[in-house]
């Protein structure tokens, strides 16, 4: 056999630098060389991902919501969720997120911060949030209502709509209400509102309403807060048409009322008004209802013995109890002077005429007498200034 032969110095460089050009480690096992093994690259670094994720509308936030927590590559270090004071809550981290141990306050500013760990390199994250919680419901409340005239009715001109409440609406939410009555007219026309007291608010145009007008109503006041309550089932629709331009017009002095339908006149009639120390009211009043029979008795006004009896075909003109009704007991003085306790009086056929002839929402205008219409009786609607409404 041949002798091994040692490589020459010049080979063993050349073996040096060609391995450590290919940046490879040599295992020797017996003297020779038995594998390479090359060397790996590091892999691409991985980010840590944190983030918070508010439920519903940030400004609004239930008390007792979930704040979501999403994490990628990191494991959750701390929560940590404080008021704008300052002031730190307690609440408990599950799969769904943070969760308050106790309701959050109503109407307040939180803020959360979180910090995690993870990834390749190794790193921390922070997250922030903020939110408002939802401001506390309010107690709710139905308020009941009246509308008149009432839905389809047929009226004269001077009709106004009428608004009556179960329950007083503060002062300070009135004009709010108005906003929230809603008229239409086939004869487009403004009505404005007037509130009488804190349960009735009236309407009506400026000028009276035009013939065959059609006029509604809507009444909506569900979602407003009055008083403190949120309304809930407060709703009202009525409409009526004008079919009539009755005016009639009543003198104290000539004691006389003379009847018209539009301009035309159609009857003049000889009439008595309240005596002395009882006098009729003067001015704008509308007829509100009519009925066959009342029993009239003094006792009710403060003045026992006077009168009480039946007296018939009663066209009412106030609210405060004045008629103009039928009167056999002194039709001489029809005409000639002012004898009744406050009511306008007429022989019994021209009273059944002007019964037949009445509607509510005729306007009468009574003139000559000391008592002028207010609102202290009822009869204010068309008798203060139109200023005095606010349209809506």
């Amino acid at each position: 056999m041949d002798q091994m032969q040692t490589p020459s110095r010049g080979w063993r460089r050349h073996r040096r630098l060609l391995l450590g050009g290919l940046g490879a480690a040599i295992v020797i096992a017996g003297g020779a060389a038995t594998g390479i093994v090359v060397a790996s690259k590091p892999g691409p670094p991985v980010v840590p991902v944190a983030a918070i994720v508010v439920p519903g509308s940030p400004g609004a936030v239930s008390p007792t919501a979930t704040i979501a927590i999403h994490l990628r590559h990191a494991r959750l270090q701390q929560v940590k969720v404080t008021t704008s004071a300052g002031t730190a809550l307690s609440g408990t981290v599950t799969a769904a997120g943070w969760k308050p141990d106790q309701p959050m306050p109503w109407a307040t500013k939180l803020e959360m911060t979180l910090t995690a760990k993870g990834g390749l390199p190794v790193k921390s994250v922070t997250a922030v949030a903020s939110w408002t919680t939802a401001s506390q419901p309010l107690p709710v409340e139905s308020i009941g209502l009246t509308i008149s005239p009432s839905n389809g009715g047929q009226v004269g001109m001077g009709a106004a709509w009428v608004i009556q409440f179960s329950k007083p609406i503060p002062t300070a939410d009135q004009a709010a209400v108005i906003q929230h009555l809603t008229t239409t007219e086939s004869i487009p026309d403004t009505v404005g509102w007037h509130w009488w007291s804190s349960t009735e608010v009236d309407g009506r145009p400026q000028q009276f309403w035009p013939l065959n007008e059609h006029a509604s109503l809507s009444v909506n006041l569900n979602g407003m807060v009055i008083g403190g309550y949120r309304i809930v089932g407060t709703t009202a629709n009525s409409q009526f048409t004008v079919v009539n331009q009755h005016l009639t017009k009543v003198s104290a002095i000539t004691h006389e009322m003379q009847v018209y339908n539009g301009t035309q006149l159609l009857k003049t009639l000889p009439v008595s008004l309240g005596k002395p120390g009882f006098p009729t009211i003067s001015g704008t009043l509308v007829v509100l209802f009519k009925t066959p029979v009342v029993f009239m008795n003094s006792a009710t006004i403060g003045y026992p013995g006077l009168y009480a009896q039946n007296v018939y075909n009663d066209v009412a003109i106030s609210t405060d109890g004045y008629y103009m009704h039928a009167a056999n007991w002194d039709v001489y003085d029809h005409g000639r002077a002012n004898v009744s306790f406050g009511c306008i009086e007429q022989n019994p056929a021209n009273a059944v005429w002007f019964y037949n002839f009445s509607i509510p929402g005729d306007v009468v205008e009574v003139s000559g007498t000391p008592l002028q219409a207010t609102e202290v009786n009822g009869e204010g609607d068309w008798n203060i200034p139109w200023s005095d409404f606010q349209t809506s």
